[in-house]
């Protein structure tokens, strides 16, 4: 049994199934964990949408910003846009029991074999980590419930920018949200930055990648997935935090990490 995280696949079927092949995963034995978007500005959103279906037991997603706003056009909170390329899933015959199966992923998971917590963006440093899972457990509850329509429409809005444990359950709900979907920079006060998308190099001096401040915490730090944030192409310089988001949907490339192993397989976006 393996276990293949790989980076935001994004609608690109046919570089996930070229990666697969490379691996040689057998869903009746390996899972695979993507790392949140899968769908979304790729060619084929409704060919991965399958294939997630039919995997089953052997798939373990956690939801990318991509994936709630799928969520979101699914409930009528918006229209999809020619540049989401989302027309064919949205109109399947399908789309029903996928967005029921979207609505039911978290939003982290903790592989303990491993040591390894997977998100889509990350989690806040500043907050401790067994908060973040409360709370992404609480937002998963809410987002599988029959009031997710409701959850979804109280999910947009960029406030609150920093954790406080007096916020209300809907600023609560909107902060881990954020944080594991959206987040990329945080300033010199601990607040989410969304504005910011270039690589850290070219940030402003307030702010810092999530990933070069460390939490003060006594305990070992876990190894930390995630994918989101493409301008990275995978770099962070530190081994404890893998990068998985390397631009496929931008003609770059598809990343495999094997967590047993701990190596990398890559695809080369195709024409």
């Amino acid at each position: 049994m393996a276990h293949y995280f790989v980076g935001d696949i994004q609608g690109c079927y046919d570089e996930l199934m070229r990666l697969l092949d490379k691996v040689k995963f057998d869903p009746t034995q390996d899972v695979l964990c993507p790392v949140g978007d899968l769908v979304a500005r790729g060619p084929a959103s409704e060919k991965v949408a399958k294939l997630m279906l039919e995997l089953g037991h052997a798939v373990e997603p956690v939801l990318g910003n991509h994936d709630l706003h799928l969520l979101s056009i699914y409930a009528g909170l918006f229209k999809d846009k020619k540049n989401d390329k989302l027309k064919k899933l949205v109109q399947s015959p399908m789309v029903s029991d996928y967005a029921k199966w979207l609505r039911t992923q978290p939003l982290i998971r903790y592989y303990p074999e491993f040591n390894i917590i997977v998100s889509h963006a990350g989690t806040h440093p500043f907050v401790p980590l067994e908060t973040q899972m409360e709370l992404a457990d609480q937002a998963r509850q809410k987002l599988a419930s029959k009031d997710y329509k409701i959850w979804l429409e109280r999910m947009y809005g960029n406030e609150p920018r920093k954790w406080r444990s007096h916020l209300t359950e809907e600023e609560a709900f909107r902060f881990i949200v954020n944080t594991t979907t959206r987040m990329r920079f945080i300033d010199d006060d601990g607040a989410l930055d969304f504005e910011t998308k270039q690589p850290p190099s070219q940030a402003p001096l307030n702010l810092s990648p999530w990933f070069e401040l460390k939490p003060k915490t006594t305990t070992p730090t876990p190894i930390h997935v995630f994918g989101h944030w493409a301008a990275l192409l995978g770099k962070t310089d530190d081994s404890n935090f893998i990068g998985l988001d390397t631009g496929c949907v931008w003609g770059n490339k598809l990343t495999i990490y094997k967590a047993e192993t701990k190596e990398f397989f890559v695809q080369q976006s195709l024409p």
